[in-house]
């Protein structure tokens, strides 16, 4: 399920994610240590909580197909569960476990920073258009832009780009997308 929220392009995307790189002190140019964000984000930011779960839990991510999720609490905070076979994938440099778990950081971090659900939603596969008012297109914008720095990985192949990021094989040809189209999409919120 999707929610329409407020919009947000690709250049204020970029320039969110450069900064929760500094937050986390990433001295990596490159690769972005997302077990040690995910181990520490509750020191920067006090209202997210993180949990790794059973893989058949259905306790707190109460679908079995979700590999993890993102759930506000009751005291105004979020709460980040993820499956214990993708954290340790994660763990062991698995670029879409990587993605997944810094996917739903990022919704954390959006809906901080304002960007809420607005009561317009999207269900099963419907997509909310334009993508730039999508919670879902928002988050993973964002964690692509965390994970593969543009300005770093400008002119890379895929395979540079999977071996120094550490991301999956999608990620880095829809960064070299981004390069082939002055780095942004069609998708992008122009302010």
């Amino acid at each position: 399920m999707d929610y329409k929220t407020k919009p947000i392009g690709r250049k204020d995307l970029r320039a969110i994610a450069k900064w929760f790189r500094h937050q986390f002190k990433c001295r990596n140019r490159f690769r972005f240590d997302v077990i040690n964000a995910f181990e520490r984000i509750h020191q920067l930011f006090p209202q997210i909580t993180t949990e790794v779960v059973e893989d058949d839990s259905v306790d707190v991510i109460t679908d079995p197909k979700i590999p993890a999720a993102c759930n506000p609490d009751m005291n105004g905070g979020y709460h980040i569960a993820v499956r214990e076979h993708v954290y340790c994938g994660a763990c062991h440099g698995i670029g879409g476990y990587r993605a997944h778990i810094l996917h739903e950081m990022c919704h954390a971090i959006l809906c901080i920073l304002g960007f809420t659900p607005i009561l317009d939603r999207a269900f099963n596969n419907n997509e909310i258009k334009p993508l730039y008012l999508s919670m879902e297109w928002q988050a993973k914008a964002l964690a692509g832009e965390i994970l593969v720095p543009y300005d770093e990985t400008k002119g890379m192949s895929v395979k540079k780009i999977k071996f120094l990021c550490k991301v999956s094989d999608s990620l880095a040809k829809y960064r070299l997308f981004l390069d082939d189209n002055n780095g942004s999409d069609p998708s992008d919120y122009n302010c």
